[in-house]
């Protein structure tokens, strides 16, 4: 947004903001309105009008009117400039009535200067007469009310036409558009009490903590949450127009999520009841496996729509030895989040807990028979926990019965600021790998994504996963039975986790070479490769979908195996 549109004027700034309590109560609506919709971009405090709202693809420019008056707002108070007398020039004789053009009306023309399409909106406590009413209608219904139109842009243009000295040139805003482009695109909004706007705030406040699994204290949290951004706008709404930029008025969208989320954070901390089954706080959650490469750009120059992104994962050497023990017990500490169900996790009741520990015994224990399965999954649901803000849905997708061939973890990838994510992932533990195994890699994925089952099963996902253990999302649309892959591709990554044995690592570092780290990049690399490849020869549609692989080379699976399950069995007693 270019800063010649802010006005180089303290008018109505620092000295009147004392007397707009309601107007900060608007621009604080506005501003919370931002946990809602991601349209919505950032909020201005006094910067064109009282209130700019900043949309992806508008700006609504909002004038707050609190005038005292008994009466209802009409046509001449709304639209009526003051005038002036001007001495007679040339060959007049007599002084001149000219239009200050200054009305709200004019002034609210004028902020359409920006490069996005304007509207206007217009919040007084005071109710309108039936003279403004059609402004009352929301602009998605304003072709039901066409009758009213007419009437009312004769009115508004007589009052602004009104003494202008020049009436051959209409009045126009910096933008071009006049009074009937106003009048489409403007509406007048009654919020009678500053206590109705207080309750809304406040409403905002506790629906997007709740959607964070959140729950503040009733008539408390949220009210004192609220305090300390109006006391943010007060800042920035006095701040002066002359020597602060526009960044400095406004409340970017980045911002003020990350600014909210702290503050409830706050709040559930001190209260004691912040429920939150699948945390987002990295600090709470323990990496098992980390990168020792990364790259997004192998593909680059194919030009697919779909992006290809290649990770190398490693477990860590302690005292020149494989850290099979640490890996062990670090992913330990995931199982309950992949064996329970989230109403499972959440039940902290005491009388639960041995019936919890239970559970989780008697699941490991069904998974035992195919622990390269159980480990491959919790190996793949860590990494995708600890490196993304997900929430994982506790369902497998299965589609080939048969074989038992499934998406193994199904997680939401939550974005404050786009639609959010659904992430399908697929992981094996293999021995070798090669030409062979990665071929069958990808005979069973290509089964997996078979229009009609796909389209059938997530179905199921819809159904599986429980909304009230979920942080707020936006991913139902996708999942709907009238929702197809390919008209969302972006909204779905494919995630591959291939852990393999490798002859570039040992148990121990005195058997390896110097170098095997660069080994094992350009092993990947080239398994990656292989992958990616085979998939597209499978079928060219693969082309466009967002893809990652996650590839863990380690010395010994078997090794690993072993040690998760001593560690398990310590833990649970497991016979």
């Amino acid at each position: 947004m270019s800063t010649s549109e802010m006005e180089l004027s303290d008018s109505g700034g620092p000295a009147a903001l004392k007397g707009f309590v309601y107007q900060n109560f608007v621009t604080a609506y506005y501003v919370l309105r931002m946990l809602e919709d991601k349209n919505l971009l950032s909020v201005r405090c006094e910067v064109v009008d009282d209130v700019d709202a900043i949309y992806a693809d508008k700006v609504e420019y909002i004038q707050v009117k609190t005038t005292d008056k008994d009466s209802k707002w009409n046509v001449s108070e709304f639209a009526d400039a003051e005038t002036k007398s001007v001495p007679p020039i040339g060959r007049q004789k007599k002084h001149q009535t000219i239009s200050k053009e200054d009305s709200i009306l004019h002034k609210s023309i004028l902020c359409d200067k920006g490069k996005l399409p304007g509207y206007f909106r217009i919040v007084t406590p005071r109710d309108v007469t039936d003279s403004l009413k059609y402004l009352k209608t929301s602009l998605n219904i304003r072709n039901e009310k066409t009758e009213l139109k007419a009437s009312l842009l004769r009115r508004l243009s007589g009052c602004i036409e009104r003494n202008r000295p020049n009436k051959s040139v209409p009045f126009i805003s910096p933008n071009g558009n006049g009074i009937e482009y106003w009048l489409d695109h403007a509406e007048w909004e009654v919020i009678p009490l500053q206590e109705v706007l207080e309750s809304r705030c406040t409403k905002l406040i506790r629906q997007a903590a709740q959607r964070k699994a959140i729950y503040l204290i009733e008539n408390g949290d949220s009210e004192r949450i609220l305090c300390s951004l109006l006391n943010n706008l007060f800042k920035k709404g006095s701040a002066s127009r002359v020597i602060k930029s526009i960044d400095d008025k406004s409340y970017l969208r980045e911002d003020f999520i990350s600014w909210f989320e702290a503050e409830i954070e706050h709040y559930a901390h001190l209260s004691g009841e912040h429920v939150k089954i699948y945390t987002t706080d990295s600090t709470r959650l323990e990496v098992v496996l980390s990168a020792f490469f990364q790259d997004n750009h192998l593909y680059e120059e194919n030009g697919f729509n779909g992006r290809k992104e290649c990770t190398g994962l490693k477990g860590e050497y302690y005292r020149r030895k494989y850290g099979y023990d640490l890996i062990a017990r670090n992913l330990y500490k995931w199982f309950h989040e992949v064996l329970l169900l989230p109403n499972e996790i959440a039940d902290h009741a005491p009388d639960k807990i041995t019936d919890k520990f239970r559970l989780l015994t008697q699941r490991y224990t069904q998974e035992a028979s195919f622990i390269n399965n159980l480990v491959a999954k919790a190996l793949l649901h860590s990494t995708v926990r600890t490196t993304y803000k997900t929430q994982p849905i506790a369902a497998n997708l299965h589609i080939d019965g048969s074989n038992d061939t499934c998406f193994d973890n199904i997680h939401i990838i939550l974005n404050a600021h786009q639609p959010d994510i659904l992430l399908m992932g697929f992981s094996r533990l293999i021995n070798k790998i090669d030409i062979s195994s990665l071929a069958n890699i990808v005979s069973e994925f290509n089964v997996l994504l078979e229009s009609e089952a796909f389209s059938t099963q997530k179905e199921k996902v819809l159904l599986a996963k429980k909304d009230n253990y979920l942080l707020d999302h936006d991913i139902n649309d996708i999942l709907k039975a009238n929702s197809s892959l390919d008209a969302n591709l972006d909204r779905f990554r494919f995630v591959f986790f291939i852990g393999y044995e490798s002859d570039h690592l040992q148990c121990h570092v005195k058997d390896m070479a110097v170098d095997y780290e660069n080994h094992l990049k350009s092993e990947v690399i080239i398994q990656f490769k292989s992958l990616v490849n085979n998939m597209i020869s499978a079928d060219e549609f693969y082309e466009d979908l967002h893809v990652e692989a996650y590839l863990y080379p380690i010395p010994s699976l078997s090794s690993l195996i072993s040690e998760i399950q001593t560690q398990v069995e310590s833990k649970w007693k497991i016979a």
